[in-house]
């Protein structure tokens, strides 16, 4: 039975362990889609050779019984600022265009050991540090569904991918929301999970408070699969029904977001009603001075040390100056020179990651418990993906508007550290998909799965 690149990483996981087909038909099927839609430009890097001979390697162990674990032979695409050894980590920026770290990033070396095989790896907006994924060096990644757009940012090269059927699955990282807005914007599954549930070793950094690596996926069951393989703790996922969830609707950033954003949201909240769940409106305002004083100077701060302890570990030959004297786009060139200049306040960075952290963190978990809410639910993007200007901005009602407008939602998650997913909710009525975003509390992943899968179903995504 010939290979369904429209098959999930569990389904084609499952073929392949049944003999259905093989890794190397999947792979031979996946190199010629990736080749025929170079267009979009959402491959990085890509070895066709490397990725046969992986395949067939894999075929091999699998007629000698040699079962690698629950994703053998499966092709996932990794973001090219997580390191691998097959293929070189660029972080999207010329500095580290070729550069072999040396070893695989814990995560991707789960991966592996679970049986994956490397696609290739995503193009990405450079050192991550954007919305439009409009990479100097690889050039624009472009939406799936409309290539005059953006598939929004850091990790658009994962999310185009996978929402184009040129991987069934991969990795993305998020700081502010790199993997949840792409996700939202391609109309795929993304997943952002609690700060520390999955190793952070060997990836182009941000932020140390603030970065992780996150699956994105076109299934539920697939972002479950690929979460128990990375999470360095991992529990059963409940199975739950929308009959009885109780979700809160975060009115506040609903009224913030476009009518192309809300006519889709509010259709999807009606599904949920429907399908038994208890919609709360919420108003997430009186938050809002608690998350502004959890980010004051974090990543000003923490910036330059990450950075400089990956380039010492995994580019000994490269600076930081260097690094950043050669960064191609405009608006991360300024970013990143902005922060190794600055100085910091550290008593006022230790109060924002201590005090008012924990702050911010406490007033979500009672927001959750006093309203007996199992996720807050928000749209992930206040708009749908619009079309490249330049470099970081976007073509919003015919003016020229900077793109991290995007994050204005999933930034409250990543301060607080806690997990959220984005969920494809339908697309607009001009065609272009829409995310719901849900957020639960921070160290409680498996619950929120579980919501999510239920949310899923009674969608029917």
């Amino acid at each position: 039975m010939a290979a369904n690149l429209k098959d999930s990483a569990l389904d084609l996981s499952r073929r392949i362990a049944r003999g259905e087909t093989t890794s190397e038909e999947i792979c031979h099927a996946l190199s010629d889609a990736i080749e025929a839609a170079s267009d979009l430009n959402a491959y990085a890097t890509f070895d066709r050779a490397a990725l046969m001979a992986q395949a067939k390697e894999a075929d091999v162990a699998m007629n000698l019984g040699n079962v690698r674990g629950p994703l053998h032979g499966v092709p996932l695409i990794l973001k090219d600022n997580i390191n691998t050894t097959a293929l070189p980590t660029s972080g999207g920026t010329p500095a580290l265009v070729g550069n072999d770290p040396g070893s695989n990033a814990p995560i991707a070396a789960r991966l592996f050991q679970a049986g994956a095989l490397l696609a290739g790896k995503a193009n990405l907006h450079e050192l991550s540090a954007g919305g439009t994924s409009a990479n100097h060096t690889f050039g624009p990644v472009r939406n799936p569904y409309d290539h005059t757009c953006i598939p929004g940012g850091s990790s658009g090269g994962t999310a185009a991918t996978i929402a184009a059927g040129l991987a069934p699955a991969g990795l993305g990282t998020d700081t502010a929301g790199s993997v949840r807005v792409p996700a939202a914007l391609c109309g795929i599954f993304g997943f952002r999970p609690t700060t520390g549930r999955y190793s952070g070793e060997g990836i182009v950094p941000l932020s140390r408070t603030q970065d992780t690596a996150g699956p994105l996926a076109t299934t539920m069951d697939d972002i479950i699969l690929l979460d128990s393989v990375l999470a360095l703790t991992s529990n059963p996922i409940t199975d739950r029904d929308a009959k009885g969830l109780r979700i809160g609707i975060a009115e506040n950033l609903m009224a913030v977001s476009t009518p192309a954003v809300t006519q889709v949201i509010d259709l999807a909240l009606e599904k949920l009603m429907k399908a038994g769940a208890t919609i709360i409106p919420i108003d997430l305002t009186p938050l809002r001075d608690l998350q502004l004083a959890a980010t004051v100077g974090v990543i000003d701060k923490e910036f330059s040390d990450v950075m400089r302890s990956y380039l010492k570990a995994y580019a000994p030959h490269l600076s930081i100056e260097v690094l950043i004297d050669s960064v191609a786009s405009p608006s991360v060139k300024s970013f990143t020179k902005e922060r190794l200049e600055k100085t910091f306040d550290l008593e006022a960075y230790a109060k924002a990651t201590g005090e008012d952290l924990s702050a911010y963190q406490a007033a979500w978990e009672a927001l959750l418990i006093e309203n007996k809410i199992d996720a807050i639910a928000f749209p992930t993007t206040p708009d749908v993906a619009l079309p490249l200007a330049e470099d970081d901005s976007v073509i919003q009602d015919g003016e020229v508007v900077f793109s991290w407008f995007y994050f204005r939602h999933t930034g409250m998650g990543a301060v607080g550290q806690r997990p959220g997913i984005s969920i494809p909710a339908g697309l607009s009525q001009s065609g272009m998909p829409v995310g719901l975003e849900l957020d639960g509390l921070p160290g409680k992943d498996e619950d929120l799965l579980a919501v999510a899968k239920a949310v899923a179903d009674a969608l029917g995504v």
